[in-house]
């Protein structure tokens, strides 16, 4: 052959050169591979995308709850501290007066129980006083309930400025209050108490242009000479202040279940 190449040869470069070679006489394709080395790299993008896609909503699905949530939490905490506030309320109605505002019998029971447990362990003595306000159902008759009841929340005031941190002034009942003293070192603290109580109940009371004067009856307790439970000692300052109510004579009465002689009608 003309210089010298064989059939093979010339064979082979007139073949196409995009894609083929020649293998035992048989053609491999090559860009049948590629194409399926490309439509598996297609769908291996597709199914990222999808992925993709589904991560995206699902973040946009959070992000739509978080700012749900920002736009909640002012409300939720305005609503936790209003709860708060009435539980506060329901509370303190249950133990304080509504009308005075001091501690109610309940609220009292509950310091009295505490303060004998107390003085049983520290062997201390608890002073109990319970007070009636002397004419007060004439104040009532005469210028009305509302006066009254103005006249009740003074007594209240005036009560709660002559007692110590640790004491209880309560509102009894009516026109009834109670003055718990624990942990009294000696009766002179008690004497002291009731003093000021005496002096300060004495001063006019101008309400709605009426001027008003008023004393209280006191009948007073002692923890343990008088009693060793609370229901014993309510029930011996209870016959104490009938008895300081029996004397008549226009001054503030004081009673004990120890009292005798003159002016007294015997002790318990």
């Amino acid at each position: 052959m003309p210089g010298g190449r064989n059939e093979a040869q010339v064979r082979e470069r007139e073949l196409p050169r995009h894609g083929c070679i020649v293998c035992g006489g048989l053609r491999v394709i090559k860009w049948r591979q590629g194409g399926r080395a490309i439509a598996q790299s297609l769908a291996r993008a597709g199914e990222l995308e999808q992925v993709l896609a589904t991560r995206n909503r699902e973040v946009e699905a959070a992000w739509n709850v978080v700012r749900n949530l920002r736009e909640i939490n002012p409300r939720l905490t305005e609503d936790l501290a209003q709860v708060h506030q009435k539980e506060e309320q329901a509370r303190a109605l249950a133990y304080h007066d509504e009308l005075t505002g001091l501690p109610n019998r309940r609220l009292l029971w509950d310091r009295l129980h505490q303060a004998l447990a107390h003085g049983m362990r520290h062997d201390k003595q608890v002073a109990l006083l319970l007070l009636d306000l002397d004419g007060f159902k004439t104040v009532n008759d005469q210028l009305g309930h509302g006066v009254g009841d103005k006249l009740l929340k003074v007594v209240a005031e005036r009560l709660s400025a002559c007692v110590r941190g640790a004491d209880t002034a309560c509102r009894y009942g009516g026109d009834e209050f109670v003055i718990m003293l624990p942990a009294v070192e000696h009766e002179g603290i008690t004497t002291a108490v009731i003093s000021k109580v005496q002096q300060r109940l004495a001063e006019p009371c101008r309400i709605d242009g009426f001027e008003i004067r008023i004393a209280a009856s006191i009948g007073a307790v002692f923890y343990p000479a008088d009693g060793q439970t609370s229901e014993e000692l309510i029930g011996r300052a209870d016959d104490a202040l009938y008895r300081a109510k029996a004397v008549r004579g226009g001054i503030p009465k004081i009673w004990t279940p120890h009292d005798t002689g003159a002016g007294a009608l015997g002790a318990l």
